[in-house]
């Protein structure tokens, strides 16, 4: 059976329920391989979290992001030279970073972290804890699963 919570039970809760599961992870000065690498091993997401070595979250690269710089020349749209300029000199991770980085705390409680996911457009959401380390992610999924009852019981359905 599974576990519900709802939207005002804790990120800890719901990191809780999901369970330990790897997080897929590079350092700043990894090189294209390793960050093609950690995406083909990324079960469960298709972000790469970059982190220092004692797990601080220093940015996140998703797939969408690194596609689109690799497979320039595959894309429709005419590339511009600020894009050329910056592939030539992307070289690791630190500097295929997506900004700003959007990210949920043990503390807060789900809604407001599904509003700004929402808001932002984003599938999936790191978690840290109250020193800024990675300790986990949550996917759009993890919370429509696991607040399901909630969803399917409102009033406007």
């Amino acid at each position: 059976m599974t576990q519900h919570l709802d939207l005002s039970s804790t990120i800890a809760e719901i990191v809780d329920v999901v369970g330990k599961r790897q997080i897929a992870t590079v350092f700043p000065e990894a090189g294209l391989t390793e960050i093609i690498d950690a995406f083909a091993g990324a079960e469960h997401t298709r972000q790469i979290y970059v982190v220092e070595h004692d797990q601080q979250l220093i940015g996140v690269i998703s797939l969408g992001h690194m596609a689109k710089h690799l497979l320039f020349h595959h894309s429709d749209k005419a590339v511009d030279n600020l894009h050329l300029i910056s592939m030539a000199t992307s070289e690791t991770a630190a500097d295929f970073i997506d900004r700003p980085v959007i990210t949920a705390h043990l503390y807060e409680s789900i809604e407001p972290v599904l509003e700004r996911m929402l808001s932002a457009n984003i599938k999936e959401i790191p978690v840290l804890d109250n020193h800024e380390h990675l300790i986990g992610d949550l996917t759009l999924v993890d919370i429509l699963h696991l607040c399901s009852k909630e969803f399917l019981n409102h009033d406007s359905y």
